[in-house]
């Protein structure tokens, strides 16, 4: 009995850590803004599951030219892919607002990092 009761407890344990592994972020829409080149960069993300589901970035201005959409579509998707911003390049012939889109991750990375009831900011195994 005191056998089977171990197993089920590691087994539930387990199940618990790999949920908390698949969910380093809170579920919600954050945004963040950063200097940009010709006015601020706001970016808004959606969390779901504990994944960045989706990424914007509009000019405060309004005013987005090609590189700035080049910059938005190419950072949002190996943002999406990477689920975060390690190992993220910078877009070329954008770099100044794929430079902009990343400082305005970072703020909005902070924002959104697990938080679970033990006042974790990560989940055990999940490099901070």
């Amino acid at each position: 009995m005191l056998k089977r009761k171990k197993t089920f407890v590691s087994t539930l344990a387990a199940a618990v850590l790999a949920a908390a592994l698949a969910a380093p972020y809170q579920d919600g829409i954050y945004r963040d803004v950063a200097p940009g080149y010709n006015d601020e960069v706001i970016v808004t993300v959606t969390v779901r599951d504990g994944e960045i589901i989706a990424l914007t970035a509009e000019n405060r201005s309004g005013e987005e030219s090609e590189y700035f959409g080049k910059a938005e579509a190419g950072m949002a998707a190996a943002i999406l892919e990477k689920q975060g911003i390690e190992e993220v390049d910078t877009v070329t012939g954008a770099t100044g607002t794929s430079q902009s889109i990343l400082t305005a991750m970072e703020g909005i990375l902070e924002q959104a990092v697990y938080t679970g009831e033990d006042g974790r900011t990560q989940p055990e195994g999940q490099a901070t």
